[in-house]
């Protein structure tokens, strides 16, 4: 490896550091949030929904602006403007403007990620999915400081805002890391409007979008809502509610680790069938738990089941368009968006409907339906010639 691509992935490790902080920390503090602006859980539902919002809008512009204006300009352009979205949204005073931040944050979030993906995971066929799996143990070690972040600002009563500010001061790091490395150009031209569009409706990745829309709906109904779940049906304390959140991203560190070694022995889409069908399972087993110590356990193997998931599939798209990798991400991405959209609102949604534990039985559900999408995708890329670009 060289050093340049050494560098690039200590720092695409730190951002996805950073995002995992930025991104989990309203899920720990989801009971102090509702309380603080009176909600439901439908209406808390909606700020996970307005990440997905934003997330959707910053990837689809952000495959097009990398691929044109180059990854590391998109990564401080967006770093620095998700600073400025968590940085408003921790300090609100009021749901509407809370809202507003998350969407702005989740804008730059979206356009981020999808040049740092991009980065990493294009031009190495042979080690990328390995690559980006490491990388986003960044994530796994972000999101598994988050729970005990957002636990001792509850326990020591500042409440649920300085881990949001936290997140803002952290994007900002981002930005300034990537001024300091040298990022090389992936490609001299454009995507033309018209081949986005028929790339991004071809079937392998519509359906790899759909599995990754099924993957975070996934995470973001455990991770938003499993913390007052434990709060309510097990009477658990909301500080330590909160921590737990850390044993699922700590199995989530471990499953991309196992990703990892995984890519190098077995074709990507096999892991996925098998990630999936394995995270369904430790779900049930999260949600039906009789106890809190049974619910934790099926939590944290339900994070290292699903772990891969995500890397995985954001891989298998640029390795079948790399022609066009920015847009490929950006496409994939932004359907993750929307499956973020519709977990937070669904679980949110059923939990007002029937319980709060009813409302989480809707997420085995989804990785049921992620486990026939990833069949499919196997199928047709069996089918299909290999770095197809649409």
């Amino acid at each position: 490896m060289s050093h340049n691509r050494k560098a690039v992935l200590v720092a695409g490790s730190w951002f996805y550091g950073s995002l995992g902080v930025a991104l989990t920390v309203l899920g720990p503090g989801l009971e102090a949030i509702r309380e603080d602006f009176a909600l439901e859980y439908t209406g808390a539902g909606l700020a996970f929904a307005t990440i997905g919002v934003g997330y959707t809008v910053g990837s689809l512009g952000g495959g097009a602006v990398s691929d044109r204006s180059g990854t590391r300009h998109s990564i401080i352009a967006g770093t620095a403007i998700a600073g400025i979205g968590m940085a408003v949204a921790g300090l609100a005073a009021a749901l509407p403007i809370f809202l507003a931040g998350l969407v702005v944050a989740s804008i730059g979030w979206g356009l981020a990620e999808v040049a740092v993906t991009t980065l990493i995971a294009h031009g190495h066929d042979e080690t990328s999915a390995r690559d980006l799996n490491l990388a986003q143990l960044g994530f796994a070690v972000g999101a598994i400081a988050a729970p005990a972040i957002v636990g001792a600002s509850l326990a020591a009563n500042w409440g649920w805002r300085p881990p949001v500010v936290l997140g803002g001061l952290l994007a900002a790091s981002v930005a300034v890391a990537f001024t300091q490395i040298h990022v090389p150009a992936l490609r001299d031209r454009v995507t033309e409007f018209q081949k986005v569009i028929q790339a991004a409706v071809a079937p392998v990745l519509l359906l790899v979008g759909l599995g990754a829309a099924a993957g975070v709906a996934f995470e973001a109904g455990l991770a938003g809502f499993f913390a007052p779940f434990l709060e309510r049906e097990f009477g658990l304390d909301r500080p330590a509610a909160a921590t737990l959140l850390t044993i699922f991203w700590g199995g989530g560190f471990v499953g991309r680790l196992l990703g990892a070694w995984l890519s190098t022995h077995f074709e990507l889409p096999t892991i996925l069938i098998w990630s999936a069908a394995a995270s369904a399972l430790m779900a049930v087993l999260a949600v039906l738990g009789s106890s809190a110590w049974m619910a934790t356990v099926g939590l944290g193997l339900a994070g290292v089941a699903s772990g891969t998931i995500i890397p995985s599939l954001l891989v298998l798209a640029v390795r079948h368009y790399p022609s066009d990798p920015g847009v490929m991400v950006g496409a994939v991405i932004a359907m993750a968006g929307v499956g973020g959209i519709a977990g937070s609102l669904g679980v949110g949604g059923a939990a007002d409907a029937w319980s709060i534990r009813g409302g989480l039985l809707v997420i085995p559900i989804v990785m049921a339906a992620g486990v026939i999408i990833m069949v499919s995708v196997r199928a047709l890329l069996d089918r299909q010639p290999r770095n197809e670009t649409a």
